[in-house]
Order: C-alpha cells, then sequence, then structure tokens
C-alpha cells in the first residue's frame, strides 16, 4: 500500500506545481515570508537586508526620473503658456511660425530629393540627438540586461522546483520509513507469539529464536531510526536552500520589472521597437543631415525666421524656446500641437508609472514589510530598527 501511495502523493505534488505556475508572474512583487525561518539570525538578517536595498535603489531610481519628469512637465507648460498668449503676442508668433513653415517649403522645393526619412523623423531625431546615442547604448544594454535577468529567473524557478519536488519526495519517504517501523514492530509481535506457541506445545527450547528474533528486530528499528535522521537532516538544508532562492527571486523580480518599464519607455521616447531600429533610425538621420548640410546656402532664410521666433517665444517667457523651430506647423496647426501634447502626455504618464512604481509598489511595500516585521516579531524589534537606522545613515534621501 506504502508504494502506490509513493506515486499518488507524487502526482498530486505535479498537480500543485502546475496549477502554482499559473499564477506566477514575473511582473508582481510579493514579499513572502514562505518558508523563511525569522528565527534563524541569517535568514532573517538577509530578507530585512533585500528589503531595505530594494528601497535604496528605488530612491536611485528616483530621481533620474524626476528629472526626466520635470522636462517632459516643461514642455508641456510652455505649450500652454503659448495658448494663453494675448491675440496680438499669438499673432506675432503665428507669423513667425509661419514664415518658417515657408522657408521650410521653398527649401524642400529648391532641394527637391529623395530623402532617407521623413520630415517629421528628421524634426524628431534632431530634438532628440542629444540623447539618441546614450538612449540607444542604454537601451541596447537593457535588452541584454533582460536576457540575463529572465535567464536567471528561469534559472532560479527550475532550482526551486527542484528542490521543492524533492523535499516531497523526502517527506514520502519518511512516511514510508515510518511504516516500515510499524511493520516491523508488528512482525516481531507475530514471530513472538508463533515462537511462544511452539514453546508451549512442543516443549521446544526456542531460545535462540527470541535472541536471533530480537537482534533482527533491533537491527532493523536502528537501521530506518538512521534513514529516518538523515532524510530529516535533508530536508532542513533543502528548506534553507528554497528559502534562499526565494529570496533571490524577490530582488531579480523587482529588476526585472523596473528593467521592462526603463525599455518600454525608451522605445516610446524614440518611437521604435528595440535598440536595433533606434541605430538604424540614428544612422539614417546622421546620413541625412550630413546631405541636407550641403544645401545650407538655402536654408539661411529658414534660419533667420527660426531665430526670430526664438526671441519671440523667449520674451514671452517660453522656458525652452528652442523646441519650437523643429515643430513650428504646432501653432498654427492645431491638430499638430493635439498630437504633440498627446505623445508628451504618453510620457509623462509612462515616467508617473515608473514612479508610482517605485514609491508604492517597492519602497511602500518593503517599507510596510518591515513594519509589519517589527510587529509581528517584537522580540526582534531592535535589531530590526537597527538595521533600518544604518540604512537611513547610508542612504539619507531614501
Amino acid at each position: 500500500m506504502g508504494f502506490f501511495d509513493l506515486f499518488r502523493k507524487k502526482d498530486t505534488y505535479r498537480m500543485e506545481r502546475q496549477e502554482q505556475a499559473k499564477i506566477e508572474n514575473w511582473n508582481d512583487i510579493v514579499y513572502t515570508r514562505k518558508n523563511i525561518d525569522m528565527d534563524d539570525t541569517s535568514q532573517r538578517r538577509e530578507y530585512i537586508g533585500n528589503c531595505l536595498q530594494q528601497m535604496a535603489e528605488a530612491s536611485r531610481d528616483m530621481d533620474s526620473l524626476q528629472f526626466e519628469y520635470r522636462v517632459v512637465t516643461s514642455h508641456l507648460r510652455d505649450m500652454e503658456e503659448i495658448d494663453a498668449l494675448p491675440p496680438e503676442n499669438r499673432a506675432e508668433i503665428n507669423r513667425l511660425a509661419e514664415r518658417i513653415l515657408d522657408s521650410e517649403e521653398k527649401q524642400k522645393n529648391f532641394n527637391r530629393r529623395k530623402s532617407r526619412m521623413t520630415d517629421a523623423e528628421f524634426e524628431k531625431m534632431e530634438r532628440l540627438q542629444g540623447d539618441v546615442r546614450y538612449g540607444a547604448q542604454q537601451l541596447k544594454e537593457a535588452e541584454e540586461y533582460r536576457k540575463k535577468v529572465k535567464n536567471d529567473l528561469r534559472r532560479l524557478d527550475g532550482e526551486r522546483k527542484a528542490n521543492e519536488f524533492r523535499r516531497a519526495e523526502i517527506e514520502i519517504a519518511v512516511d514510508n520509513m515510518q511504516k516500515m517501523m510499524l511493520v516491523t514492530a508488528v512482525a516481531a509481535g507475530v514471530l513472538t507469539l508463533v515462537l511462544a506457541v511452539i514453546s508451549a506445545i512442543l516443549k521446544l527450547n526456542v531460545i535462540y529464536g527470541y535472541m536471533v528474533l530480537i537482534v533482527i528486530a533491533a537491527l532493523s528499528f536502528f537501521w530506518l531510526n538512521q534513514k529516518i535522521h538523515e532524510y530529516r537532516k535533508e530536508k532542513k538544508q533543502v528548506l534553507n536552500t528554497i528559502a534562499r532562492i526565494i529570496q533571490i527571486q524577490n530582488t531579480v523580480k523587482i529588476r526585472y520589472v523596473n528593467n521592462k518599464n526603463l525599455i518600454d519607455y525608451e522605445c516610446l521616447k524614440y518611437g521604435v521597437n528595440n535598440s536595433k531600429e533606434l541605430y538604424q533610425l540614428y544612422e539614417k538621420f546622421l546620413q541625412e543631415k550630413e546631405e541636407r548640410a550641403k544645401y545650407a546656402e538655402a536654408a539661411k532664410q529658414l534660419d533667420a525666421n527660426q531665430k526670430a521666433l526664438v526671441v519671440a517665444l523667449r520674451k514671452y517667457r517660453i522656458k525652452d524656446p528652442e523646441i519650437w523651430i523643429h515643430q513650428a506647423i504646432a501653432l498654427v496647426n492645431h491638430n499638430e500641437e493635439v498630437e504633440i501634447r498627446h505623445a508628451l502626455v504618453g510620457q509623462r504618464q509612462q515616467l508617473r508609472k515608473q514612479m508610482d512604481y517605485n514609491r508604492d509598489i517597492v519602497a511602500g511595500n518593503a517599507k510596510s514589510e518591515i513594519e509589519e516585521l517589527v510587529s509581528e516579531y517584537p522580540v526582534y524589534r531592535k535589531e530590526i530598527l537597527d538595521m533600518v537606522s544604518k540604512y537611513e545613515e547610508q542612504y539619507p534621501g531614501a
């Protein structure tokens, strides 16, 4: 019966793992203390240290995100300032914008040729050219890092499953050993009774039989008890390994999500799907820029009009007037203005999503987790608070 129980328990374990795999998602950051022994000093300190480290990483990421958020917000505020100009001032801006558009049209007619890029692509790349090389390199590194992180997550998941399967095997083996001890005890009792009956009925001396039975039973119990002890010792090692893997997974999952958000934002910002497209787009931009430079003489009037627009916008306290020389059509065409505003709002929403994630999901959950630990384990309160104090000294802005 125990043999068939072994296979039934293994099947049950496999079904539970399959159900667990369906609900697991690397994007979901869940602090779990399952299989982590908080009374173990090493595991407890490592778990708390991971929470504090996650808060530090979130704080560092917030600095760069907030800077980019301020830049995008400044662009949106400039659009609002321009829309709020008095009619006579707005008419001046519109006239300059129309002159720019007229000069651009003349230049296109004069230099009619097959272009490598559309004007919209070129103008967008020209606005972002200071960031493109760094952005492309950052995006490429992020994509390579994503592959490594996904491989690490797969490997960790495989190791955890293997250890959990081994734990199930050990539990089944211990259960079978205990059943064997019971069977041995019953068999020894039955044989003892048989020997007693033989001795009473046949008047035989069965003392040696008793001795042999006792020796065999003792050796069996000793061997079974030793195996149970070895299995339990191995199970403890397996549980420690599982706890360690879970803590590593928590950290890697957070890095995976941050990396994914970074890639999504960079692709949204440059309007590409991956770093390869961005490099190709940048190469096309450089070639197009070189060709257009050959016709610089025809662009003198355009340059003059653009400078006049910058001066006028600066006069009306527009913080980043230079950007409008590349999107002058938005000053006279409401649809274009709406599209640009929509793109900026999309960027800001993506940035806010990342900021909220770092502030609320990572830092907030990590902080809440530490507070819960202090509440649930008051005996370790001083130790936890000491670790928090050291963290605050090391990262005063976190």
